[in-house]
């Protein structure tokens, strides 16, 4: 008796460890249980590399409105910044390049969080020539609860033509990460 009690102690801990493993595999494949690949117009709408972009209709720095779903056919960048933000502030410029570089089929998107005044951010783009398309984020957060909750910032998101999400990266990086995971959509 006293050996199956023992011998059932490893399975039974061997079990519970692998719970954790089987919930990360249960997440990482989704619970639609779609099985939409990246590109498939079934993928569903997440936070995720190979999700649809969460659309969103926010209000532009200078007035107006922009919705991520009248981008569709080009490739997006959304940036989740602010202006108290050093990794923000240090590749903004580097965004501003690649929306300049490649104007005939990328959008930048910055969406700001203002926790220094809707005036701060106007004036942060102004001196910083920052000209790519900037929006304000919703008064509830339902933008960045959609996004996956933006737990730093940055947070940046790099979509598709095709409103697929290819890549997330947090902090802040050089020009060449973004501009080399870029290329992997446009020649694809």
């Amino acid at each position: 008796m006293r050996h199956r009690a023992a011998h059932r102690a490893p399975t039974r801990r061997r079990l519970i460890s692998l719970t954790p493993l089987l919930a990360l595999l249960v997440l990482a494949a989704g619970c639609s249980g779609d099985g939409g690949a990246a590109g498939d117009s079934s993928a569903s709408v997440g936070s995720t590399p190979g999700a649809h972009a969460p659309d969103f209709e926010l209000e532009l720095v200078g007035g107006g409105k922009l919705r991520l779903a009248d981008l569709r056919g080009r490739a997006v960048i959304v940036d989740f910044w602010d202006t108290w933000c050093p990794p923000c502030r240090k590749a903004l410029p580097h965004l501003q390049e690649l929306h300049d570089e490649y104007a005939d089929r990328l959008t930048v998107v910055g969406i700001a969080f203002g926790r220094d005044g809707r005036d701060a951010v106007s004036a942060f783009l102004a001196k910083n020539n920052l000209s790519f398309p900037c929006v304000f984020i919703d008064d509830d957060y339902a933008t960045a609860r959609a996004y996956g909750g933006v737990q730093g910032l940055p947070t940046t998101f790099l979509i598709d033509p095709d409103g697929v999400i290819r890549k997330v990266w947090v902090g802040g990086y050089g020009k060449q990460v973004y501009e080399a995971a870029l290329r992997e959509i446009f020649e694809a």
